[in-house]
Formats: structure tokens, sequence, C-alpha cells
């Protein structure tokens, strides 16, 4: 089998270009989870503010009870 340097190019390329393939759908992937992560990140930290309030009322309330 001979060497020829056009097939050799032809190969290079068509590896490069799928390696280039894959590169950019894992960029895409990782983008989605680091955008879904961010969004649970919010949605906890809104329960947590939410569940602070009411426990802030809940102690308030107490304490109003506690004066009447």
């Amino acid at each position: 089998m001979a060497f020829s340097i056009e097939q050799y190019i032809a190969d290079t390329s068509a590896n490069n270009e799928y390696n280039l393939r894959q590169q950019i759908e894992a960029s895409r992937k990782m983008q989605a989870l680091t955008q879904q992560a961010a969004d649970d990140a919010l949605y906890r930290a809104a329960q947590n503010n939410a569940m602070a309030k009411v426990k802030g009322m809940s102690k308030l309330a107490e304490a109003a009870n506690q004066l009447s």
C-alpha cells in the first residue's frame, strides 16, 4: 500500500471535522447543564427565602400571642 498525501489530508480533515463537531456538541450540552444548574439554584434560593419568611411570620405570630 503506497502512501498518499492526498488521502492522508482527506483523512485528517475528516477526523478534525468530526472532533470539532464532537466538541461543539459537548459545549452545547455543558451550556445546557450550566443553565439548568443556575435555574435550579435560583429556584432553591427562592424556596429558602419563602420558607424563611414563613418561619419569620410564625415567630411573629408566636410573639404576638405571647403579648396577648
